[in-house]
């Protein structure tokens, strides 16, 4: 039992490790051009639900029973997660659960508890099967994976409770003696994007034990199985995939138009010079005669034409405000794909480069607010959740919002 047990886990292990580094390497080039950037790899979540066991001591095969011999227990579980690739996670999963199964014709019923360690890597099937997205809100997956379970198990007698035999308590190989055995494991999942660190996952996966003495009775299966199944939240590391790819400014808050604060500027200039004026009538009425009056007016007419320049008004008008919706370092994006993905005209999208970026904006409007009013828009319209505002000067891209 033990060298075929040795076996399967050798073959499953080989198998995992395969498909872990074969699938990335597959779709290298299809991802290359889809995906939104790289954005956080790392991720850690907590989950809480019921565990069911399924072996030799349990009265129905398929569901539990829940009168007061209650086969339903409850587990929690926390996970470090690492990805591969769009399509493709490791993860290192740790888990405590109890279990409990009831058999009426044996008149006997047992409970359990454990701690199981695995390795298990997870598939996203709408990025393996469709297009490459780290903003998609709703993601379903495969996983499998192997582990470690360590056990304490104690058979009892139905109606009097007693003793009958156990498993662990001290006597195994595993932590704090219980039984150390290992496992296998497959199952399947949801996860629910709430924005660009938190998700929400619903997850059910199988083990099945390297033997059939889990529940201490042994029959002919020579495995005996138990199911996690949890809802549980994740946190994903550093910023977006989809935000770091489109290199956002510094400051995006509202600012006033550099229109508005040349403007404020020229008026200040003109009050300065009015009070200037005011001190040449400064000595008394009497001494105050024509021929002194000529040169001032002269003087002020002379000064007029420069309290207004008309070259601040033409490096403002070389100023535009854009919403961008897409960047990618060292590689074009197709603009027919955005113009597809996002539901906006090929024609309205702008292709520039920026610090090795290729940027992708639409619009172009002289005040701030006429863009933002543009990107609210593209964002509860078109979908582009982290649409921002940019501004360009003379045809490029400026760092910050002026």
């Amino acid at each position: 039992m033990f060298k075929f047990t040795t076996s399967l886990f050798h073959v499953l292990a080989l198998s995992l490790l395969c498909l872990v580094f074969a699938i990335p390497n597959v779709q290298a080039q299809a991802i290359s051009s889809t995906t939104t950037g790289e954005g956080g790899k790392w991720r850690i979540g907590l989950g809480v639900g019921p565990s069911l066991f399924f072996g030799d001591v349990k009265q129905y095969p398929y569901y539990p029973v829940t009168n007061f011999e209650n086969e339903w227990r409850i587990g929690g579980n926390a996970l470090l997660e690492r990805e591969l690739s769009p399509a493709v996670s490791l993860r290192g999963q740790g888990l405590y659960a109890q279990m409990a199964g009831t058999r009426r014709p044996w008149n006997v019923y047992f409970t359990s508890d454990l701690i199981e360690f695995n390795l298990n890597a997870t598939i996203n099937l709408n990025n393996l099967f469709g297009h490459k997205r780290n903003d998609r809100m709703i993601n379903f997956k495969v996983l499998f994976g192997m582990g470690m379970a360590n056990y304490n198990t104690t058979l009892y007698q139905l109606g009097s409770n007693k003793v009958l035999a156990k498993r662990g308590f001290g006597n195994g190989s595993g932590i704090g003696g219980r039984t150390l055995e290992g496992i296998v494991l497959g199952g399947f999942g949801v996860d629910v994007r709430l924005n660009e660190h938190w998700s929400v996952n619903l997850e059910t996966a199988n083990r099945m034990i390297g033997d059939d003495l889990f529940d201490t009775w042994k029959s002919s299966f020579p495995f005996d199985v138990y199911n996690q199944t949890y809802i549980g939240i994740a946190y994903r590391f550093g910023r977006s995939s989809s935000r770091v790819g489109r290199l956002a400014p510094e400051d995006d808050a509202p600012v006033k138009p550099v229109v508005e604060r040349q403007e404020v500027q020229h008026k200040e200039n003109l009050d300065v010079l009015e009070l200037d004026f005011r001190v040449f009538p400064a000595q008394p009425d009497s001494q105050i005669v024509k021929k002194d009056l000529a040169p001032v007016e002269k003087e002020k007419a002379e000064i007029v034409p420069v309290i207004i320049p008309e070259k601040p008004a033409q490096q403002t008008a070389s100023v535009e405000y854009r919403v961008q919706i897409r960047a990618k370092f060292g590689n074009q994006v197709s603009v027919a794909e955005l113009s597809r993905k996002y539901k906006i005209p090929a024609d309205e999208i702008r292709e520039n480069q920026h610090n090795g970026f290729y940027i992708y904006t639409v619009g172009a409007f002289s005040t701030y607010q006429e863009a933002a009013d543009k990107r609210n828009n593209v964002r509860n319209v078109n979908g582009v959740f982290d649409a921002f505002v940019v501004a360009f000067k003379d045809g490029s891209r400026l760092d910050k919002l002026p």
